[in-house]
């Protein structure tokens, strides 16, 4: 103890020996999982299949330029920097700067999702400091150590990047290049509440189906159809989850056909009927 220095010990006698420093409850991050994405291909298809769902996805680029989409925005994110989508965010990766890439992801559960909303639709620069938090997470992941251990370690960096935000909080992500997915993500952000079919699509951005087909494949790295169809299904995923809406009214907000298209597509895509999905949350 003789390395404390002696001026760290000339400590204010307390007004009051009941009340301290830190009266915001700091949440705990629960489940995680951390996982290393190499490839465009491998980032954009897990993303389709995963789809929607109720855990806060933290992004961490180590390498390679690209944009995440989250619901109507494009954010412009490069190396060095992170990215905090939360539950039921409607995401999706392109523009990627080359097919190999070097993505680090740390998803997890967190009960007061309030805490992390200043880091909604933020990117922010990984200072050094982070770095070295984010080294001592992967560190007690390889170890399988103690649970304990590792949700500190993702506290400590979601603490810190809360800081570094603050610190240079900026209203809006900058506006991006009016691209073919951004412009699909407007329009079906739009025309939400109705059965949107791709030749809907076409026709308000004055293409042929084939044409539009062709350039969001180019620009998306998948289908059109899988994309609007994986939209759909995060959209209904989220209303299940976080709002009392019949099921019937789901499917019509979610933009499907009919309540029995709506359950038919829903059990084929995530394996659960809607009705089981809302109770099992």
């Amino acid at each position: 103890m003789d390395t404390i220095p002696k001026s760290l010990l000339n400590l204010k006698e307390p007004n009051d020996y009941f009340k301290g420093v830190g009266n915001e409850e700091l949440p705990s991050p629960k489940s995680i999982l951390t996982f290393y994405r190499s490839s465009r291909d491998e980032l954009q298809q897990n993303a389709v299949q995963n789809r929607s769902h109720h855990r806060f996805v933290l992004c961490l680029n180590l390498k390679t330029k690209g944009h995440i989409q989250i619901n109507h925005l494009s954010h412009p994110f490069s190396m060095g920097q992170a990215l905090l989508i939360h539950p039921y965010q409607f995401h999706h990766f392109a523009q990627l700067d080359s097919s190999q890439l070097e993505w680090l992801f740390c998803t997890f559960e967190l009960e007061s999702s309030g805490f992390l909303e200043p880091l909604r639709n933020r990117v922010l620069n990984v200072a050094s400091d982070v770095q070295d938090l984010i080294t001592q997470l992967l560190v007690r992941w390889h170890a399988e150590g103690d649970a304990q251990e590792l949700q500190i370690a993702l506290l400590r960096i979601l603490l810190a990047l809360k800081s570094e935000e603050q610190a240079t909080r900026t209203d809006m992500p900058p506006k991006s290049p009016d691209n073919v997915l951004r412009k699909i993500n407007r329009l079906l952000e739009e025309m939400r509440g109705r059965h949107v079919l791709v030749a809907d699509l076409a026709l308000a951005l004055n293409l042929s189906e084939s044409r539009l087909r062709t350039v969001f494949k180019d620009a998306a790295g998948i289908s059109l159809g899988s994309y609007v169809q994986n939209y759909r299904i995060n959209r209904a995923m989220a209303l299940l989850r976080t709002t009392t809406l019949s099921i019937a009214d789901i499917a019509e907000e979610a933009g499907f056909g009919s309540p029995q298209a709506f359950s038919r597509c829903f059990k084929m895509e995530t394996g659960d009927t809607p009705r089981s999905y809302r109770q099992n949350r």
